[in-house]
């Protein structure tokens, strides 16, 4: 083994300068290449690698911007939604209110409308409210019954009209009227008035 070196060294020695720049250069060529394979090549995948990952968290936070995003409006919206719902709950009967007294109340002396009879009917639950239904019966005249249910659609509770029955004092005989209205009346309201309770 020796030998064999001490050969190669005579041989070296034997060469031109630029035949061992020449083997020198081609030597450390060799070298880089075989150590861009070796070591630098996987550090240039764990790099790109690690490059996608980047990427992915950018998308990632990205994402997660536009969601914060769209959950700050919803619950904005959320928050505008419940207050319209608690908007529309101060205008529902709580229970505690006497029906008959804010129909009684829209129906005052210059109103051109009698009130002969006002009946509390079983109430009907439904699946989120309580139905609390009126039997009202007026007298008075046509014009005068609009504005009175005019009145009545804006006052500050949430109150429905339901069947309704006019009849013309005309078809009345005289002695019935006085029974039924006075001389200035024109018509007999029967009708329905429900109001609304939210389930607790």
């Amino acid at each position: 083994m020796m030998e064999h070196l001490i050969s190669l060294y005579e041989k070296w020695e034997q060469l031109a300068r630029w035949q061992k720049w020449m083997i020198t250069l081609l030597a450390g060529l060799l070298l880089f290449i075989a150590l861009y394979f070796l070591r630098l090549s996987p550090l240039e995948e764990e790099l790109n690698f690690k490059k996608q990952k980047l990427e992915q968290l950018r998308l990632t936070i990205s994402r997660l911007k536009a969601i914060e995003k769209r959950k700050n409006d919803l619950v904005r919206k959320i928050e505008e939604l419940n207050k319209e719902i608690e908007d529309i709950e101060s205008k529902l009967p709580t229970g505690k209110e006497e029906v008959s007294q804010i129909i009684k109340s829209i129906t005052d002396a210059n109103s051109g409308i009698d009130i002969k009879r006002i009946k509390k009917e079983n109430q009907r639950r439904e699946k989120y409210y309580i139905v609390h239904p009126y039997r009202v019966k007026l007298s008075g005249t046509y014009p005068a019954f609009i504005k009175w249910c005019e009145r009545l659609a804006s006052a500050n509770r949430i109150m429905n009209f339901g069947d309704i029955k006019i009849t013309s004092l005309q078809s009345i005989c005289k002695r019935e009227i006085n029974k039924e209205g006075n001389a200035k009346d024109t018509i007999i309201v029967d009708m329905e008035i429900k109001a609304f309770t939210l389930k607790r």
